[in-house]
């Protein structure tokens, strides 16, 4: 009898060490399974954000806000053509393989609807088959948004230069500086990256909670109510390498005035003492000089358009499109105004000013009752702007140079998202 139970009890034991090994068997199955299927939603994640950005670079390169009907077509075939390259191809009814790509959104947390978004969904059927009750067709799925964003980042002020030379931002105390909805950027890494502050200066940054962040020092005090923050690192100019220039094909070169009118076109000559209708205007090599206005009567016969008086200023090279050649400056002393307004839409909606980084040119604004009252984004990446007399007055709604100089006169931003140039660049959104 004890032989038959310790029979049995062997037998016992082999079933349980049989269970045991399934079981084990099972759990290693699983394992495999399941970094099979990580593998591939990973996968499938790269290849749809993948295709979604590839979506948004041409509605950024489009360029128009919100994107044309042509521009949205192209975005969706690039976005598929590059799933594709990256082995996801809709199958079209079978199922195991579905791409679908939606420009706008239907499916985003954020960005359903959004004209300037493409959204991408690769549904996969993975088959998994060293464990028998997963042995199925197991779907994974990856969704990527990208779009065409705004994106600045915020500063009425920005000086650019990088250098440690001192007085990347110089003041005196005669200077009359007033900043709403954004602070102030001073790059310079120097000891003295700001020099000429006083505590009786007129300078003030409106709402509270903004600031003057310098990468050096401050040579200086500022007014009471004024937040310095010192030693930050260095900001990248948020327009270098994503705002497109502006293109010359198919545009007027030196159109003729018509009653002291400037109408949009390339000028290879300067532009003194006229009023602009509206458009862009590209100025190769000889700037602008003063007594600028703005028509908002007639019609540009270059385009058709009724003036309004809204402008885009590009100031250039004389060689440009190509390398090379000499510019002029923007501005000039002396009661010489000049009044702008920029455009509402389109690529350079809020944009008022755009100089070439080529071009090193200074603005100089100075003299008894000169002004640049420009609205918008005025933009010298690589020049320095001088205010040298009062009442010179700068109005705008962000300022970019490479240095400021602002000895005398007033300078007077207000900075928003709706009265500033947003560059609109290619990113992954979700």
């Amino acid at each position: 009898m004890r032989r038959f139970f310790a029979g049995d009890e062997e037998g016992q034991a082999l079933v349980l060490g049989a269970l045991m090994f399934l079981t084990m068997l099972f759990f290693v199955g699983l394992a495999i399974d399941a970094g099979q299927l990580y593998v591939a939603k990973r996968t499938e994640q790269e290849a749809a954000d993948a295709a979604a950005f590839a979506g948004a670079v041409v509605l950024y390169q489009g360029g128009a806000q919100p994107p044309l009907a042509a521009t949205v077509a192209a975005a969706i075939l690039a976005a598929k053509n590059v799933a594709t390259q990256n082995g996801y191809t809709d199958d079209l009814g079978i199922g195991n393989m579905v791409v679908i790509v939606n420009s706008p959104p239907q499916q985003s947390v954020n960005y359903t609807g959004d004209p300037n978004h493409v959204e991408v969904i690769i549904t996969h059927r993975v088959k998994t088959s060293l464990v028998p009750a997963q042995a199925a067709f197991n779907p994974v799925r990856a969704r990527g948004v990208a779009g065409a964003e705004s994106f600045n980042n915020g500063y009425a002020l920005m000086a650019l230069d990088q250098s440690c030379t001192d007085g990347g931002l110089a003041l005196s105390p005669n200077e009359d500086i007033h900043l709403i909805g954004g602070g102030a950027l001073i790059n310079s890494c120097g000891a003295n990256a700001v020099t000429g502050a006083g505590q009786t200066q007129d300078f003030t940054i409106t709402p509270a909670g903004f600031s003057v962040d310098v990468v050096g020092g401050v040579g200086g005090t500022f007014p009471a109510g004024i937040t310095v923050n010192t030693g930050i690192a260095p900001v990248p100019d948020p327009f270098a390498g994503v705002y497109p220039k502006p293109s010359v094909s198919g545009m007027p070169i030196n159109p003729p005035f018509a009653g002291g009118v400037a109408y949009s076109g390339v000028y290879t000559t300067t532009l003194n003492g006229v009023n602009l209708c509206g458009g862009i205007y590209i100025l190769k090599g000889n700037g602008m000089d003063g007594d600028i206005g703005r028509q908002l009567t007639g019609t540009d016969p270059n385009t058709g358009l009724a003036c309004d008086g809204r402008s885009f200023v590009f100031n250039t090279m004389s060689n440009y499109p190509l390398p090379g050649g000499t510019c002029d400056s923007i501005g000039r002393n002396g009661n010489h105004p000049i009044s702008l307004r920029p455009m509402t839409t389109g690529q350079y909606a809020n944009f008022g000013i755009y100089q070439d980084p080529a071009c090193a040119a200074t603005m100089q604004i100075g003299g008894v009752s000169n002004a640049v009252d420009a609205g918008g984004t005025l933009y010298l990446p690589s020049a320095t702007v001088h205010m040298n007399g009062n009442p010179a007055t700068i109005v705008g709604g962000q300022l970019i140079a490479n240095r400021l100089d602002i000895q005398n006169g007033n300078l007077n931003i207000t900075y928003s998202a709706n009265n500033s140039a947003q560059p609109v660049v290619p990113r992954l959104s979700e």
